[in-house]
């Protein structure tokens, strides 16, 4: 090699260490002959485990015999372009973890033959942050809708329920009974869908206060008992003794637990075990809404909070009860988090920041 070359080469490898985003040289077999410090932190290898192996290593297995034909293809007729256009891409961790890239492709000559430059983006979090820009543009356009529809529905619905409950209270024959606790039954949920709607069109701003949380789980499970009775569902329930309060808005909160509790005693038709449980963790106060239920798939169990989602029968859920107590819960600073298993059951984990008030005594 002449000295020429040398610096040259010993310039490229300099250029490629420094630079940003992950880089690779891959040669016309598929082969890493370099890889910079960048890449090695995208994928979690040290450099030794890389150079020397092929590259498809790096790619999700389902893609990887496409990607050997699409390399091929790029050697025959290389030029400067981005790779999968119009494709969604993933890179394959070391952990086996995949996550967003782009990646740009530029051919070069190397003293072996033809090769290619990979600049390797990972986009995981612009993919996160895009998602959570069209979420909040449909729940606004939810909001504009639903602010304009609320007048217009609930003034009749309201006439409709008072009309139904009146003749209900005077009617002698059971079959009419009948026909107007149903009418009585559908407006309400028609207007439990509306003041849900409304939820994200103007909720109003909490009114914080240092709320008992075990007596507001209380009296929340005190509305299910009768459904709980028929469905033969028995009740576990466990409060840490001296609990500290919360700071929440109280009615917000009863919103939260009546939504879980329903979704629970809905998840166990057959009957089965609700476990409810309270304890402090750190700062926190902590809640488990556990059911015996059919559980849920893992494939869709990141979808439970979106709006409209629902693993209930055509017309039984209106996909928009988790999505409000997801919001409540981060408004007042708190997380919620899911964990199932076919045919075992679900729990729901809820954790709201502690008042600072004392235990109570």
């Amino acid at each position: 090699m002449s000295p020429d070359l040398f610096d040259s080469e010993q310039q490229f490898r300099l250029i490629v260490e420094a630079a940003p985003n992950g880089m690779l040289l891959v040669d016309e077999s598929g082969t890493i002959v370099m890889v910079n410090a960048s890449a090695l932190h995208l994928f979690g290898y040290k450099r030794g485990e890389l150079l020397g192996k092929s590259v498809e290593m790096l790619i999700p297995g389902p893609s990887r015999s496409a990607h050997q034909h699409h390399r091929a293809g790029f050697i025959k007729a290389p030029q400067i372009r981005s790779m999968g256009e119009g494709r969604e891409l993933f890179g394959l961790r070391k952990d086996g973890s995949e996550f967003a890239v782009e990646i740009g492709l530029t051919p070069i000559q190397m003293i072996e033959g033809p090769g290619v430059v990979a600049s390797i983006v990972d986009i995981s979090e612009r993919k996160r942050l895009e998602m959570q820009l069209r979420r909040t543009e449909r729940l606004a356009e939810l909001g504009t809708l639903a602010s304009g529809m609320a007048h217009e529905i609930g003034t009749p619905m309201n006439v409709i329920l008072g009309r139904a409950e009146y003749l209900l209270q005077r009617a002698a024959d059971e079959g009419m009974k009948k026909g107007l606790a149903t009418i009585i039954t559908q407006v309400e949920r028609i207007t439990k869908v509306m003041n849900q709607l409304l939820t994200f069109a103007r909720r109003r701003m909490p009114e914080w206060r240092a709320v008992d949380f075990g007596e507001l789980l209380d009296d929340s499970l005190e509305m299910f008992q009768e459904r709980i009775a028929q469905g033969r569902i028995t009740v576990e329930k466990t409060i840490e003794p001296s609990m500290p309060l919360v700071r929440a808005d109280r009615d917000q909160l009863i919103q939260v637990l009546i939504n879980l509790l329903m979704n629970s005693i809905h998840a166990m038709p057959e009957g089965g075990q609700l476990r409810l449980s309270l304890d402090q963790e750190n700062s926190h106060a902590r809640l488990g809404v556990s059911d015996t239920g059919h559980g849920i798939p893992e494939e869709i169990r990141s979808k439970v909070f979106e709006p409209f989602f629902t693993t209930k029968d055509f017309g039984k859920g209106t996909g928009l009860g988790l999505t409000v107590v997801k919001g409540i819960i981060e408004e007042h600073g708190g997380t919620i988090a899911v964990e199932s298993a076919i045919d075992k059951g679900t729990t729901v984990w809820v954790r709201l920041p502690l008042d600072g008030a004392q235990p109570k005594a």
